[in-house]
């Protein structure tokens, strides 16, 4: 008796430790990247924004800065609206926007929209909203619950810039 307990003990070891390395190999066959790349290189991890986020972000219409008397002029904006992520690189986003010197808020939804977010919580929106093509660029917080961004529009061609410098915007997960 005293001879098969360390013989079944070595057969059981022998036993997990071959099943082990199957399961091993097994999943080491699988060719599945957690990660993705873009253009630059930067690894993408699109899959940490999902889901619909309402936001309320506040600036200037019509932004233009004077170096000479490091001012910048414009009306105030606020703007106030949702974005939709699908976790793949792929948004929309729905907004109201207030400007001073309109008599009435202004709808408006994208007719182009996409994202990536990068290892580090930062990322960007490339998007159209109204005709005018912007970059959004953001930071996750709040375990992904939230997100704080500045926008600047007119990002197409230098005809194209102006428009809102959106100085501070937040994010939260509905």
């Amino acid at each position: 008796m005293i001879t098969r307990t360390p013989m079944l003990r070595r057969s059981k070891f022998h036993s997990l430790v071959f099943l082990a390395a199957a399961t091993l190999a097994a999943l080491g066959l699988r060719q599945a990247s957690a990660f993705e790349y873009n253009g630059e290189g930067k690894t993408l991890v699109n899959k940490r924004l999902k889901g619909s986020y309402g936001f309320a972000a506040q600036g200037y219409f019509g932004a233009d800065f004077d170096a000479a008397t490091r001012l910048t002029t414009g009306a105030i904006a606020i703007r106030v609206g949702v974005f939709k992520f699908d976790g793949d690189g792929h948004c929309s986003i729905h907004s109201m926007a207030n400007k001073a010197g309109l008599q009435a808020a202004v709808t408006q939804d994208t007719s182009e929209c996409t994202y990536e977010v990068y290892l580090d919580g930062t990322g960007k929106v490339d998007a159209v909203l109204g005709g005018k093509s912007f970059q959004t660029f953001f930071v996750l917080v709040n375990n992904g619950k939230e997100f704080m961004f500045t926008r600047r529009e007119g990002t197409g061609t230098p005809a194209d810039q102006g428009g809102a410098t959106l100085v501070f915007a937040i994010a939260k997960k509905q």
